[in-house]
């Protein structure tokens, strides 16, 4: 967690409390073509990094401002099918009792949409009229959301990667996005909840309040789900902080120091 460590410590509450905190916000506005700028270094709003943020902030304005919007997602084990609804409920029993599912990011693999966008360590976005790159410190791993007017292709042209090939369009200051060709092998949470590649996302991107950014993403499957289901995302901007180094292999526990090379 890089991006914890440039903050330490050294306000009391008491001044912290005394002064409003500041909302930062990307600047300019607005790009060229008028679309809203969201370019820069976000992190999960009222998530651990924040959490870490806030407790060792050093400065009153780098305490987070109380969030007014409540951020709820979508249960959709009663909107599965068999048999992904019996299986998922199993691991979801082993789990509880201490048994977690086999989870590819524990191994180094890119977690894959729409997991990616838990973005624990947070994200940076780099927007241009035609494009937009969201990176994550987690993984690490990159998608692009394609702003040029190209389609998506048939589905027997398609190609499965972990991010998918999402194409956007912009409603007014909301961010439409469309997210296809996504691998089945990359699961949707750590408790094995799996799909297929059928999955179709759905994003809508937009900035509710100042320095927020809202994910809502729809997620539509009919070989595994009965209905479509919602994940929600709410992320905070962070002009102080920016995207470091993350090596999973680095600090992987799951791999022995043998397989490692010497020098």
């Amino acid at each position: 967690m890089t991006a914890a460590l440039m903050v330490a410590g050294a306000c009391s509450e008491k001044a912290a409390d005394t002064q409003a905190p500041a909302i930062a916000t990307p600047k300019p506005a607005r790009l060229a073509d008028g679309t809203p700028n969201w370019t820069g270094f976000w992190i999960p709003a009222a998530g651990l990094l924040e959490s870490v943020l806030a407790t060792n902030a050093a400065l009153p304005a780098q305490r987070p401002p109380p969030l007014a919007i409540n951020v709820q997602s979508d249960d959709p084990i009663g909107l599965m099918k068999s048999p992904y609804k019996e299986r998922y409920a199993e691991l979801l029993r082993k789990e509880a009792l201490g048994e977690p599912a086999y989870d590819p990011t524990a191994l180094c693999f890119p977690p894959g949409m729409p997991r990616m966008m838990n973005m624990t360590y947070g994200m940076e976005l780099l927007q241009t009229p035609g494009q937009i790159a969201i990176t994550s410190e987690w993984g690490p791993a990159t998608r692009r959301i394609w702003l040029d007017g190209r389609a998506h292709p048939p589905p027997d042209e398609a190609e499965y990667t972990y991010a998918g090939e999402s194409i956007g369009r912009w409603d007014g200051d909301v961010l439409v996005v469309e997210t296809i060709g996504l691998r089945s092998d990359a699961l949707i949470n750590k408790s094995g909840l799996m799909h297929s590649e059928q999955m179709r996302l759905t994003e809508r991107f937009s900035m509710p309040q100042p320095g927020l950014l809202l994910d809502e993403i729809t997620v539509d499957d009919p070989v595994v789900f009965t209905a479509p289901w919602k994940i929600v995302r709410l992320y905070r901007y962070r002009p102080d902080l920016s995207l470091k180094e993350y090596v999973c292999q680095d600090n992987n526990d799951l791999m022995s120091i043998n397989d490692k090379p010497t020098p």
